[in-house]
């Protein structure tokens, strides 16, 4: 049996590690950039094989870090900010497949995060099939 004296250590260093894991989850959250898209997946409707529309890149504090945003988009060249103060870009798309978006150090080229908007097909109506045989007598 544990004497309480070996009890309380034990619990206190489960309650010094356990509250090292969290404040290391947390600093790791904070320091790790973060790419946003919203909105993150675009529907195409029966008719048209094309997506248009509106999507807005956002990112947070990157300390005094201008970015740049590069994509395999055919219409967005290489989008530079011009201060660190900017912290969202909007962009008109029109699409017919997924389009990745990079976010790298504008000086040493570094890529920082990323993120992808994907573009899906609408699934045709489904057809109602008929329970009955046409052949039943009843």
């Amino acid at each position: 049996m544990l004497s309480k004296r070996k009890l309380l250590y034990l619990c206190f260093l489960a309650g010094s590690l356990l509250s090292q894991s969290v404040f290391a989850q947390n600093t790791t959250e904070e320091s790790a950039p973060l790419l946003k898209l919203s909105p993150e997946i675009c529907i195409t409707s029966a008719d048209e094989k094309t997506c248009d529309i509106e999507v807005t890149l956002e990112w947070g504090q990157l300390t005094n870090k201008t970015i740049c945003i590069i994509s395999d988009y055919k219409d967005l060249k290489k989008w530079c900010s011009t201060s660190p103060d900017i912290h969202a870009l909007t962009v008109n798309i029109s699409a017919d497949r997924d389009i990745q978006f990079v976010m790298i150090d504008k000086d040493t080229h570094e890529t920082i995060a990323g993120v992808k908007l994907k573009v899906t097909p609408a699934s045709p109506p489904q057809v109602r099939r008929r329970y009955r045989n046409p052949w039943s007598l009843f």
